[in-house]
């Protein structure tokens, strides 16, 4: 039986005391190091924040300056959007002008070139279109020929007959024409007038017929007396 031999350590406590310190050191450095290093990171933090907060002024005023030209840019657009409309609206009515004055002009032509016309009034270019909404939109032309040729004034009724809901029914311009108050229409004119309006034929009404007066208001006699058979273009 083998015998058991007991090892002694000799207690130092030097030893311990050395240990203790180094651990204590070394717990000490790990403390200022980490105070240090977090220090560091929030010197680092707060150049970064302070960084950005240039940048940030720097990008509002940026922003508040391309607001500024944006509102001008849309102001102009505006003005222009404005000034384009007012452009289109006078060639609308330019165009409307020359319209007017070209027609004219082959009425004076006409007129002077038509030796069938006869003496005093007379009715020329009778003309019904039809209209995408519906409503009839008519045309037609007083003239009158004197041998003065001067301005008179002239009154002039209109009808359209036919059948509504089957019965025999005349209807006057101003029944069917909002534009039109009342008849007889006063005119007054050297060589001829132009008419020109928009009606609406009652629902069930079947036209046949216009019919078309004029005279002058001193003389009791109709001047002209006209029927035209309906016709619509368009």
């Amino acid at each position: 039986m083998s015998e058991v031999k007991s090892i002694v350590i000799p207690y130092r406590p030097t030893v311990v005391y050395v240990l203790v310190a180094v651990f204590a050191a070394l717990m000490a450095g790990a403390f200022f190091f980490g105070k240090s290093w977090e220090q560091q990171i929030l010197k680092d933090e707060m150049q970064e924040k302070a960084r950005l907060e240039v940048e940030a002024d720097k990008l509002a005023t940026s922003v508040a300056q391309l607001q500024q030209q944006l509102s001008r840019v849309e102001l102009n657009l505006q003005v222009d959007s404005a000034a384009l409309e007012s452009t289109r609206q006078e060639m609308i009515v330019l165009q409307k002008s020359i319209y007017l004055r070209d027609e004219e002009l082959k009425l004076y032509r006409e007129l002077l070139q038509d030796g069938s016309q006869p003496n005093g009034l007379s009715v020329a270019d009778l003309k019904f279109n039809q209209l995408d909404d519906g409503r009839i939109s008519y045309r037609w032309v007083a003239r009158q020929k004197t041998e003065k040729m001067k301005t008179l004034s002239v009154s002039a009724n209109f009808w359209i007959s036919g059948l509504l809901d089957g019965k025999e029914t005349r209807l006057t311009l101003a029944e069917l024409d909002p534009g039109i108050e009342q008849l007889p229409l006063k005119m007054e004119f050297k060589y001829f007038s132009i008419s020109r309006g928009v009606i609406t034929l009652p629902d069930n009404f079947e036209p046949r017929q216009v019919r078309i007066t004029l005279r002058y208001p001193w003389m009791e006699k109709t001047q002209f007396d006209k029927k035209y058979d309906w016709q619509v273009e368009g």
